[in-house]
């Protein structure tokens, strides 16, 4: 009769098992950040989702010189957390003077939706505004944003 090395076959297939398990790990995890970052976008907060991870477990050993650099925009994200942690109706923040679709845009993107958040805002936050998002020192306080937000509010 005819003899069959299997043990290449069996090694194979063991090969193929373990990269699967590794693939659906690697799905599972997927999934799980999916579902936060829903659950998180649902209750409107902001999630740290850093690409970092993602590659730590495709290629361990690229990670070393990936986690090093850092840009301006993740520092920020703190800052504009505290602004936006309670979930609000969103209003037409044009109609305050100053503010056209543009800068509505830039401020929406900052988290801030809502004249009750702008009324809200407190001189570091404004600060931080004028520096990082609106980029014109001193526009808040000359248009008197808070006062107009909080007229707009009890209309």
């Amino acid at each position: 009769m005819y003899q069959f090395d299997t043990s290449l076959a069996v090694y194979t297939l063991k090969q193929a098992e373990a990269v699967l398990n590794q693939s659906n790990a690697m799905f599972a995890k997927m999934i799980d950040d999916s579902l936060e970052f829903n659950r998180a976008m649902l209750n409107l907060e902001f999630v740290d989702l850093t690409p970092t991870d993602a590659l730590a477990t495709l290629f361990p050993s690229a990670t070393a010189s990936g986690t090093k650099k850092k840009s301006a925009k993740p520092q920020r994200a703190p800052q504009a957390k505290a602004i936006a942690q309670a979930p609000v109706r969103q209003d037409d923040l044009k109609m305050i003077s100053g503010v056209g679709p543009g800068l509505e845009k830039k401020l929406q993107d900052a988290g801030i939706v809502s004249y009750a958040q702008i009324a809200a805002l407190t001189d570091a936050e404004i600060t931080e505004l004028e520096t990082n998002v609106i980029k014109f020192a001193g526009r808040i306080k000359r248009d008197d944003w808070i006062g107009q937000a909080t007229q707009l509010m009890a209309q």
